[in-house]
């Protein structure tokens, strides 16, 4: 019974390292170690946001004056003389201007007059506003190749040798002892 578990514990011990030539057999899984050189990777995100705004835009308007004479030459229907004609004042007043109107011997005297006036015109979804955000990731990987074994590696490719070579002698030992 000991002479089997001393088998089992050199077989465990002499699979514990593997070889260079192992490894390239096998390089789908050990990547990171066959891989030579960098590897570089760039991803970059562009996205657009839009921001649409409402804006009032202001119009301004100076003061003006307009003054107007209409002469009456005849009147329909009527055989009156123009300069005999006169009217009181009429006054009118809007929101942004003002104007006077009169009659003064057969003239039509029209005064109009508006203020410093600003308008505010609002607007819906006016201003556009677009912001481009751009994010870049950098991911740079280094692998160092494994290019020769190193001294621990031949060290257990020696004891693997040793001990298959003890193993094969201590079975034929064994073998020999139960044929006698």
């Amino acid at each position: 019974m000991k002479q089997i578990a001393f088998i089992l514990l050199i077989c465990l011990l002499s699979v514990s390292c593997m070889t260079v030539k192992r490894i390239e057999r096998n390089c789908g899984k050990f990547e990171q170690i066959c891989t030579t050189g960098n590897v570089d990777t760039v991803i970059i995100d562009n996205s657009t946001v839009i921001f649409l705004r409402d804006t009032t835009i202001n119009f301004y308007f100076p003061r003006d004056t307009v003054y107007l004479e209409t002469p009456l030459k005849k009147i329909p229907g009527k055989e009156i003389d123009p300069k005999l004609l006169n009217t009181d004042i009429s006054y009118l007043k809007a929101g942004l201007a003002w104007s006077t109107a009169q009659v003064v011997k057969g003239v039509l005297k029209h005064y109009l007059e508006s203020g410093d006036t600003i308008l505010q015109i609002r607007l819906d979804n006016a201003l556009r506003t677009e912001k481009t955000l751009r994010t870049e990731l950098k991911v740079s990987k280094s692998y160092i190749p494994i290019k020769e074994n190193t001294k621990f590696a031949k060290f257990t490719i020696k004891w693997f040798i040793g001990s298959l070579v003890v193993i094969i002698l201590v079975l034929v030992v064994f073998v020999l002892q139960i044929q006698n």
